[in-house]
Formats: structure tokens, C-alpha cells, sequence
């Protein structure tokens, strides 16, 4: 290969691996030290072609992969996830990590022999408005023939409909990102840690990214907004949440009330707070008492119930046992 070897692909596949120096020489049964792979990283040394090899083995990718030549991602999708949160080094780091994710789960399907090809059933709308959100989320439930009760394995539900869904750690402050595969192949990368996040929060990050692989969005368009209230209508559909609170128009929402709904369609009590004020189903001065006295005070909602059915992701670990055969 003519190319050179990036060492910033080793570190990424390493530690997304969560392998240390050391674990990755016994892992791949190196003839080389610690010391040499450390160099490797840095750029000091450059690794031979057979050991390279040996690399792409071990972490289940292509050689290609440490030489920038392999899968790509949009880099500017993940640039509008992180919402200016990231320095351009960061970034560089989370797109070689997204890579690394994105070229195992590619050949992993390559091995299985499955390559399904993605279909965007909303590729046709295009969201300005609330009542677009509205629209889409009831569209994308329909087509998915979801109903409108509740959506039990939210997770699973996306990878069956041809989106890769990986899990690794991310900054702080991100909780979810999308991007697309060589141009066409979409991608929602979880921060899945329990210590990060709750099951509620991860049902609803993962309908938020759903909503940018899926939606266009007009010019001027708060996407980021318009995204959350998709996935919050997606999970909770407006008729099915009103008639479950019993009426359009509330003069309070009560707690206890809202924990029943919350351990039924695994939505966190924050986000049935928002849904009743985006409908209009109770004042601005609820809304903002809710959030000032109660929420901001308790995000990740202690005592206020849980979602008790796992979200869990399985497809890339059965096309493993496939390929594997």
C-alpha cells in the first residue's frame, strides 16, 4: 500500500475496544512490545504491512482502514450533533472512533452476506412547522406499522427498519449522533453508560437522531427543536397522549399520573411536561413551575418511576454468529 498508516486509527480502534498497550499484544498475539504499538500511535514508527494484518483481524476491520481508504462518514452531520460542543481535535477524534464503528459493522455484514439497502419513507416531507412534526411522527408510525399505543424495544424497532445503531462513550454534553455510511448507509451512535444516561433518555436521544436521518428541514428551521418534538410525538402521539390525560386543556398535571405514562410508553416525566405545553394542554406558568421546582431540580427523575422494558441492541451480534458459521 502506498498510503501511510494513521496512528490516530490505531488509538481509536484500541480504545474503542477497551483494550489497553498490553491487552492488545496478548489479544492479537504480537511479536511486537507494548512499546512498539505505543510508538505506532504516536506516529513514530510505522507499523509493517503483517502486522497491520494482524490489527485489522483483531479489531474486525479492513486493513484499508488504517490507511484512510476504506468507509467514510459525514463529517458534517457529526459536526451539527455536537452543536459547537467539540474543538476540531475532538472532533477528528469522534469522526476516527465513528469510522472505526461504522467499517467493523460493514464488513461484519459483508461476512454475514446481508447488505440491505435503506429505504427512507420520509424523504418526501419536508418540516417547517409543529404541525409538520406532528404529521411526520404519525406518517413514520404508520408506515412502520407501530399503532399508537406504546413502542416497546424503540432500539430494535430502528435496526429492524435498516439503521446500524453502535454504542460507545461520548463527550460530555452528547448523548447521540447520526451520520451516513459511504453517503447512503445511516448510522445512530449511543452513548448507552448508565451512569450517562436513563432508559427514558436513550429511547428519546435515539428518536432524536432518528428524526435527522429521516426529515428534511426548511431553511431557518430550528432543526435541533424540531427534532426533539419529533421524537417526543414519535414515542407519545399527541391524540394518544391527550386522551390518556383525559383532556385536551388541564388546568395541572400531576405527578403520579404522569409516572403511570411514563412506565408505560417509557417517556421521562420532562418530556410529557413539554408535550402538554407544545399542544397548549397547560399554561406557560405550569410549564415553567414544573421545570423550576421540580425537574431541573431532579433530571434524571429519581423516585418518579421507570421504564422497566430493556432497550438493548442485538443486530450486529447475531450477523457476528452468522459470519462467524
Amino acid at each position: 500500500m502506498d498510503k501511510l498508516f494513521i496512528p490516530i486509527r490505531l488509538r481509536a480502534a484500541r480504545k474503542v475496544s477497551g483494550l489497553s498497550l498490553g491487552q492488545l499484544v496478548d489479544k492479537a498475539k504480537l511479536q511486537v512490545t507494548r512499546q512498539s504499538i505505543f510508538n505506532y500511535e504516536r506516529g513514530v514508527m510505522q507499523p509493517k504491512p503483517a502486522t497491520v494484518k494482524i490489527f485489522a483481524d483483531t479489531f474486525g476491520v479492513s486493513e484499508f482502514y488504517f490507511y484512510g481508504t476504506s468507509t467514510t462518514v459525514d463529517v458534517p452531520m457529526l459536526r451539527s450533533g455536537s452543536d459547537g460542543l467539540l474543538t476540531e481535535e475532538e472532533l477528528y477524534e469522534l469522526e476516527t472512533k465513528v469510522c472505526f464503528l461504522a467499517e467493523r459493522y460493514m464488513l461484519t455484514e459483508e461476512k454475514a452476506d446481508v447488505m440491505p439497502e435503506f429505504y427512507n419513507p420520509m424523504s418526501h416531507i419536508t418540516v417547517s412547522t409543529f404541525d409538520d412534526v406532528i404529521m411526520a411522527a404519525n406518517r413514520l408510525r404508520e408506515v412502520w406499522n407501530c399503532g399508537f399505543g406504546p413502542l416497546p424495544a424503540v432500539l430494535r424497532l430502528i435496526e429492524r427498519k435498516g439503521i446500524k445503531i453502535v454504542s460507545m462513550p461520548l463527550p460530555v454534553g452528547i448523548w447521540g449522533l447520526s451520520t451516513l455510511i459511504d453517503g447512503c448507509h445511516p448510522l445512530i451512535v449511543l452513548d448507552m453508560h448508565p451512569l450517562k444516561t436513563t432508559v427514558e433518555r436513550l429511547r428519546f436521544t435515539a428518536c432524536h437522531e432518528l428524526a435527522h436521518l429521516l426529515l428534511r428541514f426548511s431553511e431557518g428551521c430550528n432543526v435541533e427543536k424540531m427534532c426533539n418534538k419529533f421524537a417526543n410525538f414519535f414515542l407519545f402521539p399527541k391524540q394518544t397522549f391527550i386522551e390518556e390525560m383525559g383532556a385536551l386543556h388541564r388546568d395541572s398535571l400531576v405527578l403520579e399520573e404522569m409516572i403511570d405514562l411514563k412506565e408505560a410508553y417509557g417517556i421521562s416525566i420532562a418530556a410529557q411536561v413539554h408535550a402538554a405545553w407544545d399542544i397548549r394542554m397547560i399554561s406557560r406558568e405550569h410549564y415553567d413551575w414544573w421545570f423550576d421546582e421540580r425537574i431541573n431540580k431532579n433530571w434524571r427523575e429519581k423516585g418518579w418511576g421507570k421504564y422497566t422494558f430493556p432497550e438493548t441492541l442485538g443486530r450486529e451480534k447475531r450477523l457476528e454468529a452468522r459470519g462467524g458459521k
